[in-house]
């Protein structure tokens, strides 16, 4: 009689063979998806996504959270700290402060909006939603984000392609905004 194999998770290495991103970059494109998905998470909310998606151990999950918001995300503007949530077990000063809960910035929605991780559909929205909330807030400039909206609706591969690419170069520092070559060139 056989022992019964146990399903385990995909494992990065096996997950990223291809070579382009280094697990570091799995890590923290991993945090940004699980933020964009449900906002005002704990690091350890996160850290449990982290288990789940990669199969790491739970400590060892926690330590990049805690690692890769603290050095990176946090630092580069594209997660910012939320609010505090309430507890009623730990220390006293826990119960009373709360455990810090994270969102993403702008910044850190439009990063999220250019990840294949994220399904199609969820990502058109994210983009919709940022360039109607540009729009509504700033009169000056309405008819160019009206003009993207529109065009990104009439094209959205496109418009993913440009995101990605302008997502890139603002990574990079080239640009000043992740979404610039959207609105150049839609």
């Amino acid at each position: 009689m056989e022992p019964t194999k146990q399903v385990r998770p995909v494992q990065i290495n096996e997950r990223y063979r291809k070579g382009e991103l280094s697990t570091r970059a799995i890590k923290q494109r991993l945090i940004i998806k699980v933020l964009a998905m449900a906002p005002d998470q704990t690091r350890n909310a996160i850290a449990r996504q982290l288990v789940r998606e990669l199969g790491l151990s739970a400590s060892n999950a926690y330590h990049y959270v805690f690692k890769e918001l603290g050095e990176c995300l946090i630092p580069g503007g594209i997660v910012e700290q939320a609010a505090y949530v309430k507890t009623g077990m730990g220390p006293r000063i826990l119960q009373k402060t709360g455990i810090p809960a994270f969102r993403l910035s702008e910044i850190g929605t439009i990063i999220a909006a250019s990840l294949d991780e994220i399904e199609f559909s969820k990502r058109s929205r994210i983009v919709e939603n940022y360039l109607i909330s540009k729009a509504t807030s700033d009169s000056r400039s309405f008819a160019v984000y009206e003009e993207a909206l529109s065009r990104f609706r009439k094209n959205p591969q496109f418009g993913f392609e440009m995101l990605k690419q302008g997502v890139s170069e603002f990574l990079q520092g080239k640009l000043d905004q992740p979404i610039a070559l959207l609105l150049k060139t839609i």
